[in-house]
């Protein structure tokens, strides 16, 4: 019980909630190879899903993994995001920024 406290109060600020440097390569290499939701990827790797989760959102953050599209769950059929790994199937992402000011507008003459 006093090293977990320890552990915690040492680093109270980090941006990563990494339980086991193990599980997250599992969920990477789950996703490498099969497109599913985080509740796939929790009956096959035997992954708590909230741990899941916080992977899944530290990989979209270094760009190893991307929602490809969104559509009902097996299991639940609730609306989920569908990931994958496999940059041959991610989706490209448009910048939507309109600019503000317009060479050449005419639109404050």
């Amino acid at each position: 019980m006093e090293t977990r406290k320890a552990a915690i109060t040492a680093a109270p600020n980090t941006d990563a909630n990494v339980h086991n440097p193990n599980d997250m390569a599992k969920v990477l290499d789950y996703f490498r190879y099969t497109v599913g939701t985080t509740l796939d990827c929790m009956f096959a790797t035997g992954i708590l899903r909230n741990c899941i989760t916080w992977y899944v959102r530290d990989l979209e953050r270094l760009g190893l993994l991307q929602a490809i599209y969104v559509a009902p769950d097996r299991r639940t059929h609730f609306m989920a995001k569908h990931y994958s790994a496999d940059p041959s199937k991610w989706v490209e992402k448009h910048d939507m920024q309109l600019p503000l000011f317009e060479e050449g507008g005419a639109a404050w003459e």
